[in-house]
């Protein structure tokens, strides 16, 4: 064996590497090198002879010693990663590479072993897949915290409603009318909060779902005297504008609601658009008479609408104005970093 020019090759090198012979019994270890002696910490003597299992442990899996047992008895080469055990009872993790040295006669001859300490690689892998379960419990944490602090605004603002319909119902119908709007304004954060929480999406909601749901409420206020027609696209809309966002809509909707419900025989058709404009993604809001020649409006008509649009409109740095194609209908225009890709 010493005469082999592989083992002197072996010798030298500073992988720790084992020949095993499976012609005798057990396969045991007939050479190792310098390197896996100072690996392992047992001596010469103390392995040749003996079975590779001696590095195994209670912490070994038997699994991967079964699989590396099959291959040697099948001749074939075989890499796994298992706990292994030195001789002071410390352990390392060991990347084996074991090959087959096949003879003349196409048989086994030896196995050669080689083993790689990856200790450090195994306890970083650990480390950061603990810090990621880690990561996930407070994340979980806090799915779970906001959906209590929506939870608790829904029915704060539900509270915010049944109060203002008690008045509504104390006073006249003018005055109804305005508690109703008030109301509505509520109604429209109510949903904003009710859609984050249903769909559990905590940063963004479906805007053109809100603002369907907007026009249905908003159609059922002004009980029928105007009809409203919808088209939007389903567009992701961050929470941050969500919010201001929807009252924008709400506020425009309903100004010209008023405006154009005067109570005939044929409602007038309110039109109103979501959409992206692909060429630059800012997304456009229109909202106006479907039908021209109708009496002429103008943003300001109502000042505390105007107030209320302009503030919000100042806060996402959005912009309104009239639509230049179309002198009686307001079209808004949102920066796209707000939009998300379509919801699914």
């Amino acid at each position: 064996m010493e005469a082999w020019p592989f083992v002197a090759v072996v010798q030298a090198s500073h992988t720790p590497t084992e020949l095993t012979d499976p012609q005798q019994p057990d396969n045991p270890i007939v050479f190792a090198n310098e390197a896996f002696l100072q690996l392992t910490g047992y001596g010469h003597d103390e392995i040749v002879g003996r079975n590779c299992r001696f590095l195994s442990g209670p912490g070994t899996d038997c699994e991967v010693s079964d699989q590396v047992r099959t291959a040697i008895e099948q001749g074939r080469p075989v890499s796994v990663r298992l706990l292994n055990y030195r001789r002071d009872g410390s352990s390392f993790w060991n990347q084996l590479h074991i090959s087959p040295i096949i003879d003349e006669a196409g048989i086994a001859a030896y196995f050669v072993g080689y083993q790689h300490d990856i200790t450090r690689q195994v306890e970083a892998e650990q480390a950061l897949q603990q810090a990621r379960r880690e990561l996930e419990a407070r994340l979980a944490e806090r799915e779970r915290l906001i959906l209590e602090i929506h939870h608790r605004v829904r029915n704060n603002l539900q509270t915010i409603i049944a109060l203002l319909n008690l008045e509504a119902r104390r006073g006249a119908p003018p005055l109804r009318r305005q508690f109703a709007l008030i109301t509505q304004r509520v109604r429209v954060l109510g949903s904003i909060h009710e859609q984050l929480e249903n769909f559990g999406q905590w940063t963004a909601i479906d805007f053109g779902r809100h603002l369907r749901e907007t026009c249905g409420a908003l159609a059922v206020l002004f009980e029928d005297s105007v009809a409203i027609a919808v088209e939007a696209e389903p567009l992701l809309c961050d929470i941050q504008a969500a919010v201001p966002l929807g009252l924008i809509a709400n506020e425009l909707i309903a100004a010209q609601c008023r405006h154009f419900g005067n109570g005939t025989a044929e409602p007038a058709t309110i039109r109103v658009v979501l959409r992206r404009r692909q060429e630059t993604g800012v997304v456009e809001l229109t909202v106006g008479p479907a039908a021209t020649g109708q009496i002429s409006w103008s943003i300001d008509d109502a000042s505390q609408t105007s107030d209320i649009v302009d503030v919000l409109v100042e806060q996402i740095g959005a912009d309104l104005a009239l639509d230049p194609d179309a002198g009686l209908t307001v079209r808004l225009t949102v920066p796209a970093d707000y939009f998300a890709i379509e919801p699914d």
